[in-house]
């Protein structure tokens, strides 16, 4: 972890009674990370984060649902694919469904290209690479994009469009890339963990992978080169960043950590957006066109 912090926070728990909560797509190859705000209720916002200036781009409100298991972020943190909802009679109106997969500029969910599914089975998407995303989906006939909202230069493929020998089959979004189960760790249940490599750090958490984003705390746990557990958090999520530092959300918080030689872990608060309230934001151009 290359910074130091002065800041002391030792205790999470306080930021959890916040009526909000975040998760964070971090890009695989840029200092870009997308963080995705539940709360109050049927609200969300995108917030651009530059990890290595530290520095917030407020971006839309969405009211409605959205679905944090199923969304994904492109390698360069330029564009983020998810899935999302309004289940009201509008929203089926123009060729839309009350359920959609969307690819859209971050901070911005304002669709370049949409492809409208109903129902809340399937519509998941996972980045490839920069300029190609696979979709998921049980519809043997879909993808459909809408006629307004072409998927313009993204190449754009299925499971039924892989060979069945094709390794990508077995790709993931980048907010489960690098989480190994090699890394031989249980915790206080002897339950498996899951380990994410730092030098010689390991984050660990509860093993199935398919855990999907939630309101509900997760329980990590750090570990030394020596296989010792060192210090345990709860956070509503909490990953390496693209330097190697340690960092968390809890409730409407963002904050970096480090591990003191005394195994403790120290926090200092990144941002807080607990108290920001919905409020309508236009996206500008550059969002709303390939």
């Amino acid at each position: 972890m290359p910074r130091a912090l002065a800041a002391g926070i030792e205790d999470l728990t306080p930021f959890f009674a916040d009526r909000c909560w975040m998760f964070v797509y971090l890009a695989r190859q840029a200092h870009v990370g997308v963080i995705l705000r539940r709360g109050p209720t049927e609200w969300w916002r995108v917030t651009l984060w530059d990890t290595r200036s530290d520095s917030f781009e407020s971006g839309q409100w969405f009211r409605g649902r959205l679905y944090p298991e199923k969304c994904d972020l492109s390698p360069d943190g330029k564009l983020f694919v998810y899935f999302g909802g309004k289940f009201n009679r509008r929203s089926e109106a123009g060729g839309y469904k009350d359920t959609w997969t969307a690819v859209s500029r971050p901070p911005y969910l304002t669709a370049l290209a949409l492809w409208p599914i109903g129902g809340t089975w399937g519509g998941s998407g996972i980045f490839l690479d920069n300029n190609a995303v696979l979709l998921g989906s049980s519809d043997p006939d879909w993808p459909k994009h809408h006629p307004n909202h072409p998927p313009g230069p993204l190449q754009v493929l299925t499971h039924g469009d892989l060979s069945k020998d094709d390794a990508r089959h077995n790709a993931v979004p980048g907010w489960l890339s690098g989480w190994n189960k090699a890394e031989k760790y249980q915790d206080s249940m002897g339950r498996d963990l899951v380990g994410k490599r730092s030098g010689d750090l390991v984050l660990a958490r509860y093993a199935p992978l398919h855990l999907s984003p939630s309101r509900q705390p997760t329980l990590y746990s750090i570990y030394t080169a020596d296989g010792r557990a060192a210090a345990l958090f709860e956070a509503h999520w909490a990953d390496w960043d693209q330097q190697g530092r340690l960092v968390a959300t809890a409730g409407g918080r963002v904050l970096a950590g480090e591990l003191t030689q005394e195994n403790k872990l120290r926090w200092g608060q990144l941002a807080s957006m607990h108290n920001d309230r919905p409020a309508p934001i236009v996206a500008p151009a550059w969002a709303r066109s390939w």
